[in-house]
Parts: structure tokens; C-alpha cells; sequence
């Protein structure tokens, strides 16, 4: 009788870095089906270029190019640095600003820049390529795979180049057309109309730049042609590096701020005064001398290999004693004017038929503004949902507005325009692509 062979397993070693790379991962990363991966990435895009022209103190003034093969921003910041984009391109680890801040921001996961890299690729499923102009620097960003080793091969090229003088200039070469990844979708019900994937997508990326222009009175955006001005270029908003108020954190926040803090090589050495001159309303000597610890290094509140919760909760406790909380209307309101004109210009809504309402308030700890407009339009349109959070649109329905309108009774044939914003310094997103959100 013949005896069975024994299969002699290997182990191997496969690379997490291609996790990134593939369909599943990058839908919870992006928070979407493929087809819709344009979509959010151009929307990461405007978050990123706002952003930066912000915590520069410039009006921004976007650019914005979407068609079948590509999808590009550029905008008029200070211009993404070299070392960033080289950053970005580490699979190991996430690069992010925001992260360990509690601060009304349009992002915090820092993984805009690897899902812009990644997508291309896994779209086409053979090479996807990013080009980049920034800082006298034109960036070409090739991903191919490295099937031997089983990792995505990164190909970083980098030359001088003076196209793009003031800003950053981001275009993603898209690899497929709309349809290709549509098979089965069939015809789309949107606001009104049965659509096929192509139009509809185009369609989205319209709505997504005129959702970015409702929540940004100081920006100025040109899409297709159509230049959507700014209403306020002067309009004042929390920016992304204005101080954070030390009444926005929870001992947990705030250990892993100082964890972060220790943790980082140009910050290793920086004292406790130094750690709490950063927060709102503590930057003066008064202050400091009265929440104490002169001569402490934030390393020294490390006990048996971890930070002290009873060393970092007391430190809380009197630097939100020495410091006064923020009020809501702090954070930034829109306002019914710029919400008036965004209605009547791009909605086809009756300026008479507008109303609007802001709340404001806190949610625990953390202050929040809310504002509410609504507005009639034509006869022949249907209910249009328009809905951000902290200057952004957000791709989803929210939950809460679908109960609003259904506590109104506004149905999807109803031709209303309902626009929501909330700004608050820190949302419980519940999924990596910062799409669903419990309030």
C-alpha cells in the first residue's frame, strides 16, 4: 500500500505594507466602494489644499479638475515640502499633524497622501502614477508590485521644476474609465433621475466642489469652467494651527498627546512650561508659574515604562483651572448670508423662501455650533441634502438629517434644499475613512 507524502509546510514572512494596497483594505481606508474612490480622494484633496492655505492665513482659491483619467487640485498654500511627500510614501507608519490634537479639523487619521498613492494602482491592478508639483520640486510617484517579495515597489522620482511657483499642484492619473468598474450597477436614482454610472459620477463631482464652496465663505473654486467666488475672503474660522484648549481633553487625550510628544525625536526634550505654553490661554509666565512643574521634562512623567495617569490627570486638572473653555461661536459660523447667496446662486433655491437657524452649545465638555438651512426650489427638482462637518462635506447622508427631514416630513420628491453643518473640536468617527460619524 502506498504510503501518502507529507507535505512539509513553509512559513512565510508576507509584507503588511501590501495590506494597504489591496481592494478590502483600501475600502475601509477610504470609507467607499471603488467606484467611488475618485470621488473621495478629490474630496481628501480639497480637505488638504483648504487646510494648508489656512494655517498659511491665505483666502484659498482652489482649482479643480476632474474627468475620466484624472483628478487634480492645486491650490495657492505655502506649498507641500519635499520631506512630506517623501514621508508619506513609509507604509509603516502614518504621518499626521492633527492626530494627537483635539481641535475642530477637517482630518485627523493621516492617511490622505497613502490612500492618494495607493488607489491608482489597486484601480488598475497593474501601476498606478501621482505627479506632484510643490516648492520648485515636481514629484512623480510610480506604484507597481513587487510580486517576488509581495510588496507595493514605490518609485519616488524627483526634479526641479518651476511650473508651479506658489502652492501645490496634485494630479492623480486615473486608469480606468468610469464604467469599467460599474458592471451590474445599471442605472443610479439620484436627486430625481435614473442616471448611468458615468454621468452620475460626473455628476458627483460637480456637487462635491459646490459642497465644499457652501461650508467655505473664504474660498474661491473653479470646476469645469464655473468659478464659485468667495463671499467672505476675510471670514475667520479655528484654523488648524491655532492653540487647542486644554478643556477638550480627557486625561487619555491628553497622555497620548505627550506620549506622541516623547516619542518624537525633535520633541524628546521638551519640557512641561514648554508643553503647556501650546494650549489656548496658557501662553503667559503667570500661567505657567501657577499650574507649577518648573524644571520637569514631559519624560519624567513616565512611571515604570508608562506615563503616570494620576500625574498626567492632575496636570489637566489645573491647566483647564488656569484657562478659560472656548465658546462656541469661537469656532466659526458660517452665517445666513453666505448660505443665502450659496442657495439662490448654485441651488436654484427662492431667496425668500430661505430659513435658517443656529444653535450653539456644548456637547460635555466640547463646544459645538450648528446651523440649519433650508430653502425652496424649483417645481421640478427634488430634495437635495447637503451636510459637513467642521468645513467639510461629507460623501454619506448623516443619519440624524434623514430622521430631521423625516420628522418635517421633507420626502426625496420634494423640491427643498436642506444644508447642515456642525463644527465641533472632535467627532467619534466610527470607521478609518472618517465617513460614519456618531453625534
Amino acid at each position: 500500500m502506498a504510503v501518502n507524502a507529507v507535505l512539509e509546510r513553509s512559513t512565510f514572512e508576507i509584507s503588511r505594507e501590501l495590506e494597504f494596497f489591496s481592494e478590502k483594505e483600501l475600502t475601509m481606508q477610504i470609507g467607499h466602494d471603488r467606484n467611488l474612490w475618485p470621488i473621495a480622494l478629490l474630496k481628501e484633496l480639497i480637505d488638504n489644499a483648504l487646510d494648508a492655505c489656512e494655517m498659511a492665513g491665505f483666502a484659498p482659491v482652489l482649482e479643480v479638475t476632474a474627468t475620466d483619467t484624472e483628478i487634480s487640485v492645486r491650490d495657492n498654500g505655502p506649498g507641500i515640502p519635499a520631506d512630506v511627500v517623501a514621508r508619506s510614501l513609509n507604509y509603516m507608519s502614518r504621518i499626521s499633524d492633527k492626530v494627537y490634537y483635539v481641535s475642530p479639523t477637517r482630518g485627523q487619521l493621516g492617511n490622505a497622501l497613502k490612500t492618494v498613492w495607493a488607489a491608482p494602482f489597486v484601480a488598475s491592478g497593474e501601476r498606478g502614477v501621482v505627479e506632484v508639483w510643490s516648492q520648485g520640486v515636481h514629484h512623480t510617484v510610480e506604484v507597481t508590485l513587487d510580486r517576488i517579495r509581495q510588496k507595493p515597489a514605490l518609485h519616488h522620482d524627483q526634479e526641479n521644476d518651476r511650473f508651479v511657483r506658489n502652492g501645490t499642484f496634485v494630479k492623480v492619473h486615473w486608469p480606468d474609465s468610469p464604467c469599467s468598474n460599474a458592471e451590474g450597477i445599471g442605472r443610479i436614482y439620484w436627486r430625481g433621475e435614473h442616471l448611468d454610472f458615468s454621468t452620475y459620477r460626473a455628476q458627483r463631482f460637480r456637487a462635491l466642489v459646490q459642497d465644499a464652496a457652501a461650508f467655505n465663505p473664504h474660498a474661491t473654486f473653479t470646476f469645469d469652467g464655473v468659478t464659485y467666488e468667495a463671499t467672505a475672503p476675510d471670514w475667520k474660522k479655528w484654523r488648524g494651527n491655532d492653540p487647542t484648549s486644554a478643556h477638550w481633553y480627557s486625561p487619555e487625550n491628553l497622555r497620548d498627546l505627550i506620549a506622541g510628544y516623547i516619542g518624537n525625536e525633535p520633541d524628546s526634550r521638551k519640557t512641561v512650561r514648554e508643553f503647556v505654553s501650546e494650549f489656548r490661554g496658557l501662553s503667559g509666565t503667570a500661567k505657567q508659574k501657577a499650574i507649577g512643574r518648573q524644571g520637569i521634562y514631559l519624560r519624567d512623567l513616565v512611571k515604570d515604562g508608562d506615563l503616570d495617569m494620576a500625574e498626567v490627570a492632575a496636570l489637566l486638572a489645573d491647566m483647564q483651572a488656569h484657562s478659560k473653555p472656548v465658546k462656541p461661536e469661537q469656532l466659526g459660523v458660517i452665517g445666513i448670508e453666505h448660505f443665502t447667496h450659496w442657495m439662490t446662486e448654485y441651488a436654484g433655491v427662492n431667496p425668500e423662501s430661505i430659513r435658517y437657524k443656529k444653535l450653539t452649545g456644548f456637547e460635555g465638555a466640547l463646544p459645538d455650533v450648528v446651523e440649519i438651512c433650508l430653502g425652496i426650489g424649483s417645481d421640478d427638482s427634488h430634495r437635495r441634502l447637503v451636510h459637513g462637518l467642521n468645513w467639510t462635506a461629507t460623501l454619506k447622508p448623516l443619519s440624524e438629517i434623514l430622521s430631521f427631514c423625516g420628522q418635517q416630513e421633507i420626502q426625496p420628491a420634494d423640491p427643498v434644499v436642506v444644508v447642515v453643518h456642525i463644527a465641533r473640536p472632535r467627532f467619534g468617527f466610527t470607521d478609518r475613512g472618517k465617513t460614519e460619524v456618531d453625534l
